[in-house]
């Protein structure tokens, strides 16, 4: 996937806050209602029928997610050695590294699920089944570097809310 382009590297906490918030948690949080969202009746009904809003939606927001890593790389680590920074950083590269291996999954499986035949739906139903480890980990190590962002004044200022 083509990353954008590679910024400088962030001179402060804040200013790498700023660009995780804005680069990344803004974008992603998009794609990750699509994922989350992907088993819900009413849009396993959208793929069935074919329905081309929902399954352009599905395209977009999975090729957003392929590109999860790569918006991290344009970002850069952060700067000086604050620990909780790095594993923040950590911790979004390795919910990255399964969440695109869930994107891709999703996305070749919604042809299978819009196929209307019996036979080829159930592969896809088995393709999402496959991925599902590296989604449950990929969401509560996302859930996790989350928790500690939203307790740091840096990322609070960037705009990141506190879970209710």
């Amino acid at each position: 996937m083509p990353i954008g382009p590679v910024l400088p590297a962030a001179q402060t906490p804040a200013e790498w806050a700023d660009r995780v918030v804005n680069i990344f948690l803004r974008p992603i949080n998009t794609d990750l209602n699509v994922v989350t969202n992907f088993n819900n009746p009413q849009i396993r009904l959208f793929i069935a029928s074919q329905n081309p809003t929902t399954l352009r939606i599905i395209k977009k927001r999975m090729n957003d997610l392929k590109r999860c890593s790569n918006k991290l790389v344009q970002i850069g680590p952060p700067p000086g050695d604050n620990a909780k920074l790095k594993r923040i950083d950590e911790d979004f590269h390795k919910a990255c590294d399964d969440y695109e291996v869930v994107a891709d999954t999703l996305q070749r499986a919604t042809p299978f699920l819009a196929s209307g035949r019996t036979d080829v739906m159930a592969e896809g139903e088995k393709m999402i089944r496959d991925v599902k480890d590296e989604s449950g980990r990929a969401a509560n190590t996302f859930a996790d570097a989350i928790r500690t962002a939203q307790n740091m004044p840096v990322f609070q200022r960037a705009g990141l809310k506190p879970s209710v």
